[in-house]
């Protein structure tokens, strides 16, 4: 098996007495004779480690352990790669290529599959928090991503961004109501695509649908009625 190990680094600081594999992701400890330490389960379901020094224990989760220890060899994101952006937090303001102001405060490692215990080195991804939101599906106990509880008989999709500005200083937002939730759900999916192609681009905007998540509509939607 192959094995490239680097000493561990942390919020910035490196670990000179502990080093992880990249192709296994586990964490070696040369205090102990090259013994691999054991991942804890966290609240969240994270795993992560605690690091002894001589001055104190730090807590620290595996992904981000990864992406800090080889950022050079951890996939990005759309964002990421186009804007060139590298991980932690600080402020950007970059302009899109359709002349929108994009604000991003953070960049972070993501799980791809969404399963948190999966650190696999092919399974973590730099993102923003923008993405981050785009890959995320509906809110617990939701069927549908975008679509608000039902009001006066209709459904309410809103797309709403607020570190996405247009030339006068305002958020991108888009919204609009409709008859039944399969019909919101299928014109949240649209008007996701257009508005990403409106802010970002053919080619950007594209890839940021690819990862998005889209609703899956189980019942046909035979056409879309808009009521407002």
């Amino acid at each position: 098996m192959k094995s490239l190990r680097r000493p561990v680094v942390y919020q910035g600081v490196t670990y000179p007495d502990y080093e992880m594999d990249f192709y296994t992701s586990n964490i070696h400890s040369k205090r102990f004779k090259d013994q691999i330490l054991k991942p804890r389960l966290e609240d969240k379901g994270y795993l992560g480690f605690v690091f002894c020094t001589e001055r104190r224990r730090t807590n620290a989760r595996q992904h981000k352990i990864l992406a800090e220890t080889f950022p050079d060899l951890i996939s990005e994101s759309p964002i990421v790669s186009y804007y060139g952006l590298k991980i932690g937090r600080y402020r950007n303001e970059l302009k899109t290529p359709m002349g929108f102001t994009f604000i991003c405060n953070m960049i972070c490692p993501d799980h791809i599959d969404a399963n948190r215990q999966n650190n696999h080195h092919a399974n973590i991804m730099l993102v923003t928090q923008f993405e981050n939101v785009l890959k995320s599906g509906p809110r617990r106990g939701r069927e549908y991503k975008g679509i608000d509880e039902p009001r006066c008989g209709t459904y309410r999709i809103r797309i709403q961004w607020r570190n996405i500005l247009d030339k006068n200083g305002k958020p991108f937002k888009i919204e609009k109501r409709f008859k039944t939730e399969e019909e919101a759900a299928s014109a949240y999916n649209t008007f996701l695509k257009e508005g990403l192609l409106t802010i970002f681009g053919l080619d950007l905007g594209l890839k940021l649908y690819d990862i998005a998540y889209k609703n899956v509509i189980e019942t046909p939607v035979q056409e879309q009625l808009i009521l407002r």
